[in-house]
């Protein structure tokens, strides 16, 4: 009877907390590429936002579920450290082994979910579901110049990362939800920022506003279609800074579904800016890439990207710039 006792008692000891932990899902990716920009005379090694983070949920009953994730970037590419080769900066985790990502704890029930911390603003969050090529080198937000790129990237209280946030999602009723956010850090000018999202098995379309006093304020809209063959997909933004500086851009994207491994990625667009004193410029840029799936987790890719800029006083540096990628993207 002992002995029952005990391997019972050894039993529970080994289940229960195999079972707190069980709504607990590590994740996360590696993706690295090698890059040769025209403009520079060596090749480099970016990692292009590798990531870990834990996520999960608690159900506290009555349809109601406590949420949580932590994740952090890191760099294989550079290992943390930011001595060497300058233009690698913008994608290392600047000296630390590991920076900060999305971070929030919320609650889910049938009125919708609220969450605190940092995570993406409404703003950014549709960006990159109309990017095939987001997170990589040839995305639109970066090198190309074809999606603001201080509203879907960065961090801080008037970027794409938002800290100090309260993030309201609502449930989806007939496809549409409503996403409505904003900043509480003890700023004189907060961000607050509302959206709308309307999606099917094959169309996405969405809404966004989003206004910072200090910072200046954005709206975009956009959608895509998708197919078994084929996915297209658009962006417009209009954006304005405090000192009146305007930027429009137009953000387009096509993939071509060769078989369920591979795809021929097409992605154009323009942005045009406007400085106060009605100086104008535009930014036009255009990249293709083919990509093969090894597995549901692992993808190699190549592309090529363009970017041409015009002149503009106190603004955008005119010139061309090419850029070759090759990269490897493992999740977990």
């Amino acid at each position: 009877m002992k002995k029952t006792i005990l391997k019972a008692a050894i039993a529970t000891a080994l289940i229960v907390p195999t079972m707190v932990m069980a709504e607990a899902t590590l994740y996360g990716n590696v993706h690295v590429s090698i890059n040769d920009f025209d403009t520079a005379s060596d090749l480099d090694m970016t990692s292009n936002t590798s990531s870990i983070g834990v996520k999960g949920s608690e159900d506290l009953g009555d349809g109601m579920k406590a949420l949580y994730k932590a994740e952090f970037q890191l760099d294989p590419a550079e290992g943390g450290f930011t001595g060497g080769n300058a233009s690698n900066t913008a994608s290392t985790t600047n000296g630390n082994a590991l920076t900060s990502r999305d971070m929030w704890v919320g609650l889910k029930g049938g009125m919708g979910t609220l969450k605190l911390g940092t995570m993406s603003s409404n703003y950014k969050q549709m960006g990159g579901k109309v990017d095939p090529l987001y997170r990589t080198r040839l995305e639109g937000r970066g090198f190309l110049g074809t999606q603001s790129s201080d509203l879907h990237g960065g961090r801080g209280i008037d970027r794409g990362r938002q800290t100090n946030t309260v993030q309201y999602s609502s449930p989806k009723m007939g496809g549409i939800q409503l996403v409505a956010n904003t900043t509480v850090s003890g700023a004189a000018d907060e961000t607050n920022g509302v959206g709308v999202r309307y999606a099917t098995n094959d169309l996405m379309a969405y809404l966004d506003w989003i206004d910072n006093s200090a910072s200046g304020d954005a709206v975009k809209v956009g959608g895509k279609f998708s197919a078994k063959a084929f996915a297209v997909g658009l962006q417009y933004e209009m954006t304005e800074n405090a000192t009146n500086d305007e930027a429009d851009y137009l953000f387009l994207s096509g993939q071509f579904n060769i078989d369920k491994n591979n795809a021929i990625i097409l992605t154009a667009g323009q942005a045009s800016f406007t400085d106060a004193a009605g100086n104008e410029a535009d930014t036009t840029g255009v990249a293709v890439a083919y990509n093969h799936k090894l597995s549901k987790m692992t993808n190699v890719y190549v592309g090529y990207g363009d970017r041409t800029d015009d002149d503009i006083v106190g603004g955008v540096n005119g010139g061309d710039e090419s850029l070759f990628t090759a990269g490897i993207k493992k999740k977990f």
